[in-house]
């Protein structure tokens, strides 16, 4: 069994993505062996309301509603963001995403502090993207920074509670922000061979706190299967970082 804890479906304004729909992403899934995905919506990163983003998501995956689980985006600086999100939990959503880069928020901010916090008690993860794209294949229009792991780290330490999933990860483990026991690491970004990131995190936080995720269709599924199936560590490790782990983030049983 895979779950995908990275993939969206919607529009890119910035390029022509391999897949926008649900029955395009699906087959991809179909074609790596993908049991689920973990799915949001890319057009409420542009939307000047996300939530419209999030109900457009939901009338595409009715009828998959076995292989993706929909993750809400939600802008704590937009008004309304505490009947979006109780309308999302009523909706099945499992989760939260946050885009403080292209909503220009910090994660420190009161009403982000707030959101993380209410969406923690409902029992919601939270994942945040580092970027969603490399600067340097931007479109010279796309002007989101990259996301600081400190201020991760100070979401994380300040509401302890949330289970908080960093996307797009990558050396953080060197960083502080792996003592911060309620921050998981998505894997897709991470080199893994020769002694990579993935197999240093492996070492340091435990299989535990990793979770797969391909990028999905941002970027390519295949490269981020293998560089898990070809790990060097215990098969119940990867089994963890593969699906279990997320099974247990998003609250599957």
């Amino acid at each position: 069994m895979i779950i995908d804890f990275n993939a969206y479906l919607g529009q890119w304004p910035f390029r022509r993505l391999p897949a926008r729909t649900a029955d395009e992403v699906l087959a991809i899934m179909d074609r790596h062996g993908i049991t689920m995905s973990a799915v949001s919506s890319l057009s409420s990163v542009l939307y000047a309301d996300p939530q419209d983003g999030n109900l457009e998501l939901m009338e595409e995956i009715e009828k998959e509603r076995k292989r993706f689980v929909p993750l809400a985006v939600l802008n704590p600086k937009y008004p309304g963001w505490e009947s979006d999100l109780d309308e999302c939990v009523s909706h099945g959503f499992r989760g939260i995403r946050l885009y403080p880069q292209s909503h220009d928020y910090a994660l420190t901010d009161e009403e982000c502090l707030k959101l993380v916090s209410r969406a923690s008690e409902a029992g919601l993860s939270v994942s945040v993207p580092v970027r969603l794209r490399d600067g340097r294949g931007r479109h010279w229009m796309d002007r989101a920074r990259d996301l600081k792991l400190s201020e991760v780290e100070q979401l994380a330490r300040r509401v302890p509670g949330a289970k908080i999933v960093l996307l797009e990860s990558r050396d953080v483990s060197s960083s502080p922000i792996v003592e911060c026991q309620n921050v998981y690491f998505e894997t897709s970004s991470m080199p893994s061979l020769l002694g990579g990131e993935l197999a240093k995190l492996l070492r340091s936080v435990g299989a535990s706190r990793l979770v797969f995720g391909s990028g999905t269709p941002l970027k390519y599924a295949l490269p981020a299967i293998l560089k898990v199936k070809l790990l060097d560590g215990p098969e119940e490790a990867k089994e963890k970082i593969l699906w279990s782990n997320a099974s247990r983030l998003l609250g599957l049983g």
